[in-house]
């Protein structure tokens, strides 16, 4: 077995009146030796320079083991991101600079950091599945047994035999392995594509009978049959007011639902203390705290704010002030990608009889989407809040990139952070597809190159 490291860059490019969501492979290269996180670093940061892109990197997406946690801690350390501003004066409200709380200074500070590491979504809601899984006397059963039965496979050929000459050479049942995030139910569909009594006899004739499905838990195997990272606030808050929903509605099942709850709640704590659903611990960063969250899910025209309405839980005002700490992100990053620009007031339908002054006999039926809403951040903000109605967030975009141009800046570079590291475990699949059992002797740089070519390929 050989080990690798790598890496993608993902970025958000305008091509004349369209934008795409561009994905590339940086390097795929060679890791030996230990996996220790300052190993991890020092390779990333000779790939960075080799690239010059340090400096131009946003964020960091990688899974949750602790060396990818230490590596990216040595990369770019906390004191790294603070940095003073001076554009207050740029915002509409100066007032907005003055008399801040302490928790408004922190989430200012946090909105200002150059660069930083986000944990893999997928990765942490599959921590939260196993979380409540585990707890759940039902499912344990049949899940071990799976599980037992996947190493199995892995670790006896005279049993490996058995099952194959029974369901077929291409038959196998992968291994679950922690940080994939979806390698359970892979495992669950895998085992389903057997048939059941087939399988038992199979067990029992190997003289594994304590490996047998009942049909209790064959059937629930059965019943347990994401993406920019605009959609982690909504999906986190949607899943948890479900659960919040299913307490009185199924009982039997209410050990199952509190774990997964209290999983959600701990693992993705950030979220829940940033929409006031929970409260933060002195000296103790919560995952997934990072403000960019919040700013994705609010640019995106698909959730908007909508989200603080439906699926935060608490009173009113909790959910106006949501909201305003939402607005005031995005108005502290518009300072900031674009502090040049004056703001100019403007007089409530004076810049749509501008715009319709000379166009022609019709001109004052032009749409609304169309006209100039001024260069004011706070005006294109509220501007967007009334047409985003659950459109195509690349679409959007691109036919209002003219319209809302502080607002468009500042999404194409939030918007084109991924939610999780699935991307990076593509090009592990490309590589396992490439260096084939009678392809062993290949050398590390071919196969290297082979998989950078096949990844970065139109």
């Amino acid at each position: 077995m050989r080990d690798f490291l790598g890496i993608t860059v993902h970025w958000i490019q305008k091509e004349t009146e369209r934008m795409q969501l561009k994905s590339k492979l940086l390097a795929f290269d060679r890791f030996k030796g230990l996996h220790t996180g300052e190993r991890i670093c020092e390779k990333f940061e000779a790939i960075c320079d080799e690239y010059n892109i340090k400096d131009k990197l946003d964020y960091i997406i990688s899974d949750n083991a602790a060396n990818m946690r230490k590596a990216f801690t040595v990369c770019f350390p906390t004191e790294q991101g603070e940095e003073h501003d001076d554009d207050g004066d740029h915002l509409d409200d100066p007032e907005l600079w003055h008399d801040l709380t302490l928790e408004d200074q922190e989430t200012v500070g946090a909105a200002m950091a150059k660069t930083q590491r986000l944990q893999c979504f997928a990765h942490t809601l599959q921590l939260v599945v196993r979380d409540g899984l585990s707890e759940t006397k039902v499912a344990s059963p049949s899940l071990s047994k799976l599980s037992k039965l996947s190493s199995l496979l892995h670790t006896s050929t005279t049993f490996k035999d058995v099952f194959e000459a029974e369901f077929g050479e291409q038959k196998g049942i992968p291994a679950a392995v922690i940080t994939r995030w979806n390698s359970t139910l892979r495992q669950v569909k895998a085992v389903l594509q057997c048939e059941h009594l087939k399988l038992c006899a199979v067990l029992e004739m190997a003289g594994h009978k304590e490996l047998l499905f009942t049909t209790r838990e064959w059937n629930l195997l059965k019943e347990m049959k994401i993406v920019t990272i605009s959609a982690v606030v909504p999906s986190v808050l949607s899943l948890n007011h479900h659960l919040e929903k299913l307490k009185p509605q199924v009982r039997f099942l209410n050990g199952l639902v509190r774990s997964l709850q209290a999983s959600l709640n701990k693992r993705f704590l950030g979220i829940f203390i940033s929409v006031r659903m929970a409260r933060a611990e002195d000296g103790i960063t919560a995952p997934f705290s990072d403000p960019v969250y919040l700013k994705a899910a609010a640019l995106d025209p698909a959730f908007s704010l909508l989200w603080v309405e439906h699926h935060v839980l608490g009173s009113c005002d909790i959910k106006t002030e949501v909201t305003q700490k939402a607005l005031l992100l995005l108005l502290i990053c518009f300072a900031r990608s674009d502090p040049a620009k004056s703001e100019q007031p403007v007089t409530p339908g004076e810049e749509h009889k501008e715009a319709c002054e000379d166009g022609g006999l019709f001109a004052a039926y032009c749409k609304r989407q169309k006209k100039d809403v001024g260069k004011s951040p706070a005006l294109q903000l509220s501007h967007y809040l009334d047409i985003a109605d659950g459109q195509n967030a690349l679409l959007f975009w691109a036919m209002n990139m003219q319209t809302l141009p502080s607002l468009f800046h500042v999404a194409t570079r939030v918007l084109a952070v991924p939610a999780c590291s699935a991307p990076v475990e593509r090009v592990f699949s490309y590589g396992g597809i490439i260096l084939r059992p009678h392809r062993a002797q290949m050398t590390d740089r071919l196969l290297a190159n082979l998989v950078f070519c096949k990844c970065n390929a139109e």
